[in-house]
């Protein structure tokens, strides 16, 4: 507990100071992220016992950030398409890989990196203030469910929500996280002084944000227990890997994306 603690405090910081800073340093950070989550996933698959096609999903990751940055979202597609191809291609020519390292290989492509995509997008906003709310609301939703629904579950939790999936979370930590990550998520937006929805609007979508947040858990724990791993990296002391601490995160990104699409012209 002390270790997971101590991280979540370093974690944070950097975190903050990356916001604060923002440009090109916001920039670097994502892009690590999302090579970091990559290069977890495909370990992950790899305690399988099946092989990946590493270089062109190395390559196809590298290039996302760029591509978007320049090109949009017809270049990002022109990306995926181009990559899935080479996978074929290399299955075709080198007897080594079979078809399971192709459906894999793609599986990777869009858990985590399609994710990524709406973080890249996110950071790629012209508005830096509209890029940092998007990140800041985002962030508060899917920590301040988690940290809810960890505490509440631990103090009168007892009905089981997925014991299949993930044993340990139960219906009563995944309300307590439902209403923390909707009440915080509307406060943060007060702070930041958004008027450009009526005010319960900012808490509807810190309901919406906090409820995708813990299927993105979940979605994780499916995924870990697909491929019989406690976690998918090591890299953060407390907490496992990157992709452990950011599943949450990058499945409501997306929403955030499309609400603020919607309603703030981005």
């Amino acid at each position: 507990m002390g270790k997971r603690i101590v991280s979540g405090v370093i974690i944070v910081g950097l975190l903050i100071v990356l916001l604060i800073l923002q440009g090109i340093y916001l920039k670097i950070g994502v892009i690590l992220i999302g090579l970091l989550c990559q290069v977890e996933m495909l370990h992950t698959i790899k305690q399988s016992g099946t092989k990946t096609m590493d270089l062109p999903i190395y390559l196809f990751t590298l290039a996302l950030f760029p591509v978007c940055y320049y090109f949009g979202d017809s270049g990002i597609l022109y990306v995926y398409t181009t990559t899935l191809m080479i996978l074929f291609m290399m299955r075709t020519l080198c007897g080594k890989y079979d078809y399971k390292s192709v459906a894999y290989s793609v599986l990777s492509m869009l858990y985590p990196q399609l994710f990524m995509v709406f973080f890249y997008k996110i950071v790629c906003i012209e508005q830096t203030k509209i890029s940092l709310i998007m990140i800041v609301l985002s962030i508060v939703a899917a920590s301040s469910s988690d940290t809810f629904a960890y505490f509440v579950g631990k103090a009168i939790g007892k009905k089981k929500l997925c014991p299949e999936i993930s044993p340990n979370k139960t219906v009563e930590g995944a309300l307590g996280g439902l209403i923390g990550g909707t009440l915080l998520t509307g406060v943060a937006a007060l702070l930041f002084k958004q008027t450009v929805v009526p005010v319960y609007g900012y808490f509807i979508l810190g309901a919406v944000l906090a409820a995708f947040s813990q299927f993105g858990d979940l979605a994780s724990s499916l995924t870990k227990r697909f491929f019989n791993v406690k976690d998918f990296g090591k890299i953060i002391p407390g907490h496992g890997g990157m992709l452990d601490r950011v599943c949450s995160i990058i499945f409501v990104l997306p929403v955030t994306f499309l609400f603020f699409k919607w309603f703030y012209g981005i």
